[in-house]
């Protein structure tokens, strides 16, 4: 059983699938299986391989892993198999607990900054501190380097269309296009459009991305891809700094990844 769970394990994260390895840790009194327990769980919180034991303590441990790969934590939940008012009671017969510790396997996100110029230099810094893998593309070499960049996980120097042509996009790319020309910024979009990125931002002020929007919708580009382009890009929380668009920039980000509004609490 350990050794499949493993196999299945290696698997999915091979195969760039979030999952959580769910595992029983600590009994005390009756429970449905005992310490060393485990199963896979995906994000959708569906059984991929083994058994903590079935019933109640599985479905809610089912649930509870769908959570953690969505908050990308992992930690120890307590589970009371009885009937007490314990918010984490599972009104079993058993009567004793267990401990499960939720281990997540989850990709990065990433962030393709397409431009290195002020804005994306202070932007890589801010999403270094939330994790993320960040891809810098611009075409030239005085801006995009790893002196600038130390912590960009891929540097493309070269032409943008072309990196971005050839670029692997995925639901959990995020891409903000801040180029040194609004020609490149168009470029740039009309690379990305049509991918399956989460994210897609576009700097400019109303006049230049009315222009652009124009320009591509007479290019045959639907107005539905049109619309999922975050543009103005960022949140308004004001300011005008390269510091503070990056922070609202980020932020945005954030709201979207977590289907916020992005209001104040």
């Amino acid at each position: 059983m350990e050794v499949r769970i493993m196999e299945e394990l290696s698997n999915y994260i091979n195969q760039d699938q979030d999952v959580v390895l769910v595992t029983v840790t600590n009994v005390q009194g009756s429970s449905p299986r005992g310490v060393g327990s485990m199963m896979i769980v995906d994000a959708d919180g569906s059984l991929i391989e083994g058994t903590i034991g079935g019933g109640a303590v599985e479905e809610k441990a089912k649930k509870d892993g769908a959570e953690c790969i969505k908050r990308g934590i992992s930690k120890t939940v307590h589970y009371e198999l009885n009937s007490s008012n314990n918010e984490n009671a599972l009104h079993m017969a058993c009567g004793g607990s267990v401990d499960v510790f939720f281990k997540v396997f989850k990709n990065q996100d990433e962030l393709v900054i397409v431009g290195a110029g002020h804005i994306g230099y202070k932007l890589s810094k801010i999403a270094q501190i939330l994790g993320y893998r960040i891809i810098i593309i611009d075409e030239r070499m005085e801006f995009a380097n790893k002196e600038r960049f130390p912590e960009a996980d891929i540097l493309k120097v070269g032409d943008i269309e072309e990196i971005l042509e050839n670029y692997p996009v995925c639901n959990r790319t995020n891409i903000v296009i801040i180029t040194h020309g609004h020609k490149y910024d168009q470029i740039a979009l009309e690379k990305v459009i049509n991918s399956s990125a989460r994210y897609i931002g576009m700097i400019g002020s109303k006049t230049k991305l009315s222009l652009v929007f124009k320009s591509m919708t007479e290019k045959g580009i639907a107005q539905d891809l049109l619309s999922k382009v975050h543009a103005p890009i960022g949140l308004d929380i004001g300011g005008e700094t390269p510091e503070e668009i990056a922070v609202a920039i980020i932020a945005e980000i954030q709201a979207v990844k977590y289907n916020k509004l992005g209001g104040s609490l």
